[in-house]
């Protein structure tokens, strides 16, 4: 495994490039470019206050909450909110605010721990170059989510329609960027899948910070600093 050329020696990914050279040199494989990752949420839950379909009683897990009926949040496929996420980060990247998890891309290493603690599966790791991400996960017609959500993804296909580069699609039920067709196509497209959607919350700027306002008016970069 450690000789094989196929296994990059960039698989550290807290230990970023020197861990990556380091193990290159060691094994004797070739290092090519290294670019890091970073997590990111696909979901805009915390731009609404009332969310609530019932009053949970239990363990505050957000793995415990999902079995009863897929949690208290009235989207069945949102961030339920009990800081799964934010326990499994080791690197204290993921901080809850107003139930919601806040992600400090200066400390996070991109190890994405936090994709597999959320069973919701609603955190992916893309690269750190990227330029926009779709902040939604809901499964449902657009009609339903949007009598559930008001920054919801209704479906409707403008984003994947005005892409120039063929980057967006609807896969699984969810749009997605590919992020590495994204980045190909490079930046002269304008983005212009942030003026097709006119769902205005769901694809947004990766650099966008703070990107959502809490029900309170807290800001992403305020609610770090607390």
């Amino acid at each position: 495994m450690v000789t094989d050329p196929a296994v990059s020696p960039a698989l550290c990914f807290p230990g970023k490039a020197a861990v990556a050279e380091a193990v290159a040199k060691i094994t004797g494989k070739q290092l090519g470019s290294i670019e890091g990752a970073v997590a990111v949420v696909h979901c805009a839950r915390c731009l609404r206050s009332d969310y609530e379909k019932y009053a949970y009683v239990g363990y505050g897990s957000c793995s415990a909450a999902n079995l009863a009926f897929g949690g208290p949040t009235d989207c069945q496929f949102g961030c339920v909110g009990f800081g799964d996420c934010e326990r499994a980060c080791p690197f204290g990247a993921i901080t809850m605010v107003h139930q919601f998890p806040v992600i400090d891309e200066e400390k996070c290493t991109g190890c994405g721990l936090c994709t597999a603690a959320c069973p919701k599966g609603l955190f992916s790791l893309i690269p750190r170059s990227a330029r926009v991400v779709v902040r939604c996960s809901s499964k449902d017609t657009g009609k339903e989510t949007h009598r559930i959500c008001s920054s919801g993804c209704l479906h409707c296909m403008s984003c994947v329609r005005d892409c120039p580069a063929g980057a967006i699609a609807l896969v699984d039920g969810l749009i997605r960027v590919d992020q590495a067709q994204c980045l190909a196509y490079g930046d002269s497209c304008r983005e212009a899948c942030l003026e097709a959607c006119f769902m205005i919350h769901v694809i947004r700027p990766l650099q966008e910070h703070p990107y959502l306002k809490s029900p309170d008016g807290v800001t992403e970069q305020e609610a770090l600093a607390l």
